[in-house]
């Protein structure tokens, strides 16, 4: 996927890391990715979890163990607390993760339903950003960018620029066009979606690829979140003693159906995985009733 560019060094093009009212499943993903990939291989663990349970649990683990980060600094001061505070997110990016491993492959239909989204913003947005860039309100360097090239993944890249200079230069632009919030979320959702099902030839990558690339990013995100939430229990060690298990318990432990509405967060994931199926393996989705403790990290 093309990368972002900051507000220093503006070329149009698909930028990274989006601003947006929330973080997104798919920011997370983008997000942990590389430190992922950054893992020595022999030291990556195959994640055979149902992930959905997992980050139910860092979330209530979380929770209740990290409400007062000044005073585990104070505490435990060699600890990696911004990596344990960044244990949710890094769960989401996981969620995202295992949603492309048991994705169906793109079919043209989806392609061509997300194009049209594209296409039917773009124009629109991109003739009138022409019109606000020769009244000094957008760098025109950038509109000119957005409007070169072809093709269905150019398209994309228009899409998410687009989205991404109406955001940015959202004060000086309040009141000068006609596009709503909504407009401008479905806009980047779908030239997101584009980004990561094209090449940028257009055509769609090979499914036996895709899914090995998704299971090996999965993996490794896995293998960071064990990690981390190991550093998270032994936050609840040190201040709740042989209570950590109640405060922070193992990753796959089952949870109570009061602690299920926690998970329900998870379901905004399709829309973020731009329609994905459910992430978890083995058919559960989320936590499940009261009793057994699975073996877990």
């Amino acid at each position: 996927m093309a990368k972002a560019k900051t507000q220093q060094a503006h070329t149009g093009k698909a930028p990274t890391a989006t601003p947006t009212a929330k973080t997104t499943y798919h920011a997370c993903y983008k997000r942990f990715a590389p430190q992922a990939m950054a893992l020595p291989d022999r030291d990556v663990e195959v994640c055979r979890a149902d992930v959905r349970i997992a980050f139910a649990n860092v979330k209530r683990g979380f929770q209740a163990a990290c409400a007062d980060p000044a005073r585990i600094r104070r505490a435990l001061p060699e600890l990696p607390l911004d990596d344990v505070l960044a244990l949710p997110d890094l769960g989401r990016a996981l969620v995202f993760a295992a949603t492309r491993v048991t994705a169906k492959p793109a079919s043209s239909g989806e392609i061509e339903a997300k194009l049209k989204v594209v296409i039917e913003l773009r124009e629109p947005m991109l003739t009138l950003a022409e019109t606000l860039a020769k009244r000094g309100l957008l760098p025109k360097d950038v509109v000119a960018e957005i409007r070169a090239g072809s093709g269905k993944y150019d398209l994309a890249s228009d899409g998410m620029a687009l989205a991404h200079l109406y955001e940015e230069h959202a004060v000086a632009l309040r009141g000068k066009h006609p596009f709503s919030q909504e407009e401008f979320e479905q806009l980047r959702e779908a030239s997101e979606w584009l980004l990561d099902t094209l090449t940028p030839e257009g055509a769609r990558r090979p499914a036996a690829k895709q899914r090995g690339e998704a299971e090996t990013m999965r993996d490794r995100l896995w293998t960071l979140l064990v990690r981390r939430y190991a550093d998270l229990r032994k936050i609840g060690y040190y201040f709740h003693g042989d209570a950590f298990e109640e405060v922070t318990p193992k990753l796959l432990s089952r949870v109570s159906s009061t602690a299920v509405d926690d998970v329900s967060e998870e379901e905004e994931i399709e829309a973020d995985a731009g329609g994905g199926e459910d992430a978890g393996e083995g058919g559960n989705h989320g936590a499940v009733s009261q009793p057994a403790v699975v073996s877990s990290p």
